[in-house]
């Protein structure tokens, strides 16, 4: 993969090969909203409170009403009735879509308030509750602190094969992304803007965490995963993962990568598309891969920046890279110095790697050295 390696430091004057923030080609945003991740149910809420020389009729009215409400089934998942005190009432009614609660408005609420007629505090001329307000239900979404805390609690394990695929997925998919979160990790190489660049949020000994910047038109090499997960979230744009079927590798690569796999070459058969899925924040946001499913490419097909969340557990150490004349090779971490680097004005982000297990994605990329 022809891209770079970051990762967040503070603040500095960008050098001449410094990674430039907030490219230009993002995609204009499109309504997303929180509530989007939740059932799409509707929550409405009504309150009323008697007059005070009609609290018994109010009182054996409601009773009544809330018998009622408490019989519906149609387009409605759950009831409540609130009782504060003689003479005050609230009604908390769930209904599965907005098409539900309107049909309500127009008939239930308006017999309801027929029959509180005379009984009920009002504004003006208005038969209306006291308290009315409605709106869709909020779902247990995640900010990217919560998930990085629920990641690091439960992505354990030396190889794919100890992950509950399931439950991590679906704990994904309740993230929210917000750009106040995530905008800091975006970054473009201006010295060759065409390139992806994988940006570190999180690593540890259990996996990465990774923000991957898809420039227009750019895409990834064919690779696996070698014994990990890869979990793939989209955060802003469209990509495509074209998915292909792991092919059988000939006898020269397999033994030149039990003695020297990190120059392993060989050939591999036929390339077969097993699926090609759209992933875009309006639709399916996120997809899986690890070696049993096959191996993959990513894809950004749109003219506009693309952004992804990437999960690798355990961090990949090595991965083959595959193309499409029938050659394969292995691409192997590259490991820091010891020390590290502090990522001061002298660093060179295009080169430098600041963590084990975080790639040289150039040498990832190049050339394939099968002759």
């Amino acid at each position: 993969m022809n891209n770079s390696t970051t990762t967040s430091s503070p603040a500095r004057t960008p050098s001449k090969n410094a990674m430039v923030n907030f490219p230009s080609s993002r995609p204009a945003k499109k309504a997303r909203h929180l509530c989007s991740l939740g059932t799409g149910e509707v929550i409405h809420v009504l309150a009323y409170t008697a007059l005070k020389d009609r609290v018994d009729d109010f009182e054996f009215v409601v009773q009544g009403l809330a018998r009622c409400l408490y019989t519906m089934e149609s387009a409605v998942t759950d009831v409540r009735v609130c009782h504060p005190c003689c003479g005050e009432v609230v009604f908390i009614v769930t209904f599965v879509s907005k098409a539900a609660l309107s049909r309500f408005l127009l008939g239930p609420q308006r017999d309801f308030e027929t029959q509180l007629e005379g009984l009920i505090t009002t504004s003006g001329a208005t038969k209306k509750p006291s308290f009315q307000a409605s709106g869709t239900m909020m779902p247990a979404a995640h900010t990217l602190d919560s998930l990085l805390d629920f990641l690091k609690t439960t992505v354990k394990g030396d190889d794919h094969t100890a992950h509950d695929v399931r439950t991590v997925s679906k704990e994904i998919e309740r993230w929210f992304p917000r750009p106040s979160e995530y905008e800091k990790y975006i970054t473009i190489d201006p010295a060759n803007p065409n390139k992806y660049t994988r940006n570190l949020i999180h690593g540890d000994e259990n996996m990465d965490v990774i923000l991957m910047c898809w420039p227009a038109g750019c895409q990834s090499s064919i690779h696996d995963h070698d014994s990990s997960s890869c979990w793939v979230t989209v955060v802003e744009g469209t990509v495509h993962e074209v998915q292909f079927q792991l092919p059988r590798l000939d006898k020269k690569f397999l033994e030149a990568e039990q003695k020297d796999p990190a120059n392993a070459v060989g050939q591999c058969g036929r390339l077969k598309i097993v699926n090609i899925a759209s992933l875009n924040t309006g639709g399916v946001t996120g997809t899986y891969a690890n070696n049993d499913i096959g191996i993959h490419r990513v894809e950004n097909r749109s003219e506009k920046l693309a952004c992804t969340l990437h999960v690798y557990a355990p961090p990949l150490k090595k991965m083959k890279i595959f193309d499409e004349d029938g050659n394969v090779h292995v691409h192997l971490a590259t490991k820091n110095s010891e020390g590290g680097c502090d990522g001061g004005d002298g660093c060179d982000p295009n080169v430098c790697v600041l963590r084990k297990g975080i790639f040289d994605v150039d040498a990832w990329n190049q050339p394939n050295r099968v002759k």
